[in-house]
């Protein structure tokens, strides 16, 4: 096949900032929930569909453009998308009321099937050499997005409120999605078959509600209640009917010997993993920094930004480091470091927590640093040894559903520390203007210990699983053609 360098340069410098867009509309989201909260009179219980909404539309949509997009074009697909995120980005900021606010984040969340295909449309473009540099790009966008977000939209959220991190990003959103729809050429390869699967798609969705329902509303309803474990039983039911459907039909929603393979069953089970231990060890880490003395380090939202700002820096780092390593030697290496350096940072993290706010700030900075920089050799090795690893006919639907992966281990993570931290609570007295004594009722630092001891377990299954991955190099994917 033919390359157009130039073409794909162009190319990634328009999808690249997708990244950025999504992370700096979301970054200073989970700080400004207790703003959210008292806006609209909600309860913390209510304000956590904020994100589980759209993560669960993101979860359902995934499959869907990413089918969609390797028959009918992934840019045909991905330029529809990425006008509703634009209508979801612009409905979100002027919600007038939190129901309204649930139903415009789930607009948004559809916004999520944008980056597999956008990752397909780069791996199309690309000479397999570059391939991975390009990706090192994209997932350093992400750092540059909450490098942007953590200072700047702390600021905006802080001092004119959440709605105007959404305002802000609109030009942003209809910019891109202008260029995206006149520049980027239509993908060359689209699969065969023009039949979508409904039906599997119905039990791979019903299947992923019931799960994010059922793990979203366990903290509240409690993980032994019987709704709760009867949407989970559910899951799983539905999940093993689906498998089973799909291997018996002649143009399944994706192929099940694909699944099969073992570079594609590494990847997804490891984003299951990844996402469930990441997702989980940061959203305590932010909650490390907000919470009030002595177990948290008493910060407001922007100076939690500024704070987190060095995490994002690492990132940024670390994808660039990965993509070019791995153009070298392909993603087998970068995926065993990343996974085991995330063991002694988590651990260390884990042992800080117990002593609270008596650590220096900058111990627990350096150390999550190093822990964000092996995130990003883990994430850059992940979707580098996926795409490598299968057809580009199926390009869109392999990657959609890694992402799903990724977000189911991201819903059930958080979920899980949210409950160990409603379940090891202290109590302590916060005192205002000298005199006025109150009593507040918060995490325990044991419950902190226990989430990153809980993510440094999660890490050696990650390092685990990473070695029973083939490894795969230019050399070898140009000796297969």
């Amino acid at each position: 096949m033919d390359y157009d360098i130039s073409y794909a340069r162009k190319a990634l410098y328009i999808l690249a900032p997708l990244s950025i867009m999504v992370m700096y509309t979301e970054g200073m989201l989970i700080p400004s929930l207790l703003s959210i909260e008292k806006d609209f009179s909600v309860n913390a219980s209510q304000v956590s569909w904020v994100l589980s909404i759209y993560l669960l539309s993101g979860i359902l949509m995934n499959p869907i453009a990413g089918k969609l997009g390797d028959i009918y074009g992934k840019k045909r697909v991905l330029t529809i998308i990425i006008w509703i995120y634009a209508i979801g980005v612009t409905l979100t900021g002027f919600s007038p009321n939190f129901p309204l606010l649930i139903s415009f984040r789930a607009i948004q969340g559809l916004g999520l099937a944008m980056f597999p295909l956008a990752f397909s449309l780069i791996r199309e473009e690309f000479p397999p050499n570059l391939v991975p540099k390009a990706q090192g790009i994209i997932s350093a966008m992400f750092g540059v997005g909450s490098a942007i977000s953590l200072p700047i939209g702390a600021y905006i959220s802080q001092t004119f409120g959440w709605q105007y991190t959404y305002h802000t990003v609109i030009p942003i959103v209809i910019i891109l999605a202008i260029l995206i729809q006149k520049e980027i050429r239509e993908s060359r390869i689209n699969a065969v078959v023009s039949k979508i699967d409904y039906l599997g798609l119905v039990f791979l969705g019903v299947s992923l509600v019931s799960l994010i329902v059922g793990v979203t509303e366990a903290p509240t309803w409690g993980w032994s209640n019987t709704s709760t474990l009867g949407l989970l039983i559910a899951s799983i039911l539905l999940f093993t009917l689906f498998i089973f459907y799909e291997s018996k039909i002649k143009n399944p929603l994706i192929s099940i010997s694909l699944l099969k393979r073992r570079n594609v069953l590494v990847s997804n089970i490891a984003a299951i993993v990844a996402g469930f231990g990441i997702f989980m060890a940061y959203q305590a880490l932010t909650y490390l920094f907000e919470e009030p003395k002595p177990v948290g380090y008493d910060l407001d939202i922007f100076y939690t930004g500024l704070t987190l700002l060095p995490l994002a820096i690492f990132q940024i780092i670390g994808s660039m480091i990965a993509g070019r390593t791995i153009s070298l030697s392909g993603p087998k290496s970068m995926l065993i470091i990343g996974s085991f350096m995330l063991i002694p940072t988590y651990l260390v993290t884990s042992f800080l927590a117990l002593k609270g706010s008596d650590v220096s700030l900058i111990y627990i900075v350096l150390i999550s640093s190093i822990s964000m920089l092996s995130t990003a050799f883990l994430n850059v090795s992940l979707i580098n040894l996926l795409t490598f690893s299968v057809e580009r006919e199926v390009m869109g639907i392999a990657t959609s559903l890694n992402t799903v992966f990724r977000l189911i281990g991201g819903s059930v993570g958080p979920a899980i520390a949210g409950s160990i931290m409603d379940t090891y609570t202290t109590t302590i007295q916060i005192t205002y203007n000298s005199h006025y004594v109150v009593q507040a009722t918060i995490p325990s630092d044991y419950a902190f210990s226990m989430i990153y001891a809980i993510a440094s377990g999660i890490a050696i299954i990650m390092t685990i699983l990473s070695l029973f991955s083939n490894n795969i190099t230019y050399k070898k994917l140009m000796e297969a053609k």
